[in-house]
């Protein structure tokens, strides 16, 4: 039963990422969603949130390197960001997007340079956890398929025998 052992192995790893604080019971919503009719689900939001926070780190990068600062793109980013993040379970990554925020409120472009670096590396973090994630999925759907196919594989085997 290799699905079975890497079903636990996945549910093992989550675990620990719950317990570092990396990933919240948001995630467990997610994962709850995926089922047999749409195995590649949770494989799906990983490869959305992570195309989304690229373009919105992106975005804030070319807005809080400009001259002036406009604190309202800011604030509109990071709350993509907070919410996509949150969305997906990544909580350290939602409250350094919302300690951002707050700088953005005092209009202190300095604290938000020094936030968003901080956010970026738990970014970082989040995505290297759920990349990890995104392959033990991939490889529970190759076995799986695999699975079902030897049935069939058997089948047409003896027919055409």
């Amino acid at each position: 039963m290799v699905g079975t052992t890497l079903s636990q192995q996945l549910n093992n790893y989550i675990q620990t990422m719950h317990e570092q604080g990396i990933l919240d019971y948001h995630f467990d919503h997610v994962k709850a969603l995926q089922n047999e009719e749409n195995p590649r689900f949770v494989m799906e939001v990983i490869s959305m949130f992570a195309h989304d926070a690229e373009a919105g780190i992106a975005h804030l990068t070319t807005v809080l390197n400009s001259a002036v600062v406009d604190f309202a793109k800011v604030i509109s980013f990071v709350h993509q960001l907070k919410g996509s993040s949150s969305s997906i379970g990544g909580v350290r990554m939602a409250l350094a997007c919302r300690e951002i925020r707050h700088a953005c409120d005092n209009l202190d472009k300095e604290r938000c340079l020094q936030l968003f670096e901080g956010m970026k590396q738990e970014y970082n973090t989040l995505k290297e956890c759920l990349n990890i994630i995104f392959e033990m999925e991939r490889s529970i759907v190759v076995a799986n398929e695999t699975r079902r196919r030897q049935p069939q594989m058997l089948e047409t085997n003896r027919h055409q025998q």
